[in-house]
């Protein structure tokens, strides 16, 4: 089920556009809520995409660059719609982002290892083999750790023969948010693919429950 946040000035006024886009969803594939700005810093962590109200439209690029950065789409809503309180115009037009932007900007794993690889390469192939319905625009890939130089990925799995590479390779990523990890050694001697892509979900919902935390924090400090 994807997350869908509205957001306005104090997440009061979006609720009823909340209501009859709930009502729009007919076949119940979506989770949808509204949030204050506020709010919203902490509710991105858990969001599939970001629908900003238009009367807000000028704090942008407060929100644009870290969904940007959180592989999160961004759409501020059309102000017909949002006058006419049309949810069903707003949802059609969410779904359309949302296609277009799992398209243009897939969800990318990288398992980097040494010179041979042929561990790396066999675990990649089963992985695309047993992607799931949610996992489709999933890009994967297998790269020689010579040839790693800060590639745009959500997700950089090092082989654990060369874990002690860890560190060279997070200095040399320019996105915070890429996930550089050591899987164990026996989730890749076990040759799974399904295994390994269950551990991709795991890291990664690890990963944004530490960062709900960090942002929690900052969040409470202002107020």
């Amino acid at each position: 089920m994807k997350n869908i946040l509205l957001v306005c000035g104090a997440g009061m006024s979006t609720s009823l556009l909340v209501r009859k886009m709930q009502e729009a969803d007919i076949n119940h594939e979506y989770h949808i809520r509204c949030s204050d700005t506020l709010s919203a810093h902490l509710l991105l962590l858990e969001t599939d995409i970001f629908l900003l109200a238009p009367h807000i439209a000028y704090m942008k690029d407060e929100y644009l660059h870290k969904c940007l950065e959180l592989n999160i789409p961004f759409l501020i809503i059309d102000g017909v719609d949002y006058t006419k309180m049309d949810g069903e115009s707003v949802l059609r037009k969410t779904q359309q982002e949302l296609e277009k932007y799992s398209k243009e900007n897939p969800f990318q794993v990288v398992l980097v290892h040494s010179r041979v690889g042929a561990m790396s390469d066999l675990i990649a192939l089963d992985m695309k083999k047993k992607l799931q319905s949610d996992e489709k625009d999933w890009q994967i890939k297998s790269l020689a750790i010579d040839d790693f130089d800060n590639q745009e990925a959500h997700i950089v799995l090092l082989e654990p023969q060369i874990g002690f590479e860890k560190k060279n390779v997070e200095r040399i990523l320019h996105n915070p948010f890429t996930i550089v990890d050591v899987p164990a050694m026996s989730l890749y001697a076990s040759f799974d693919g399904r295994k390994m892509l269950d551990y991709i979900h795991q890291i990664y919902d690890q990963k944004l429950e530490e960062k709900k935390k960090e942002l929690k924090e900052r969040i409470d400090e202002k107020i």
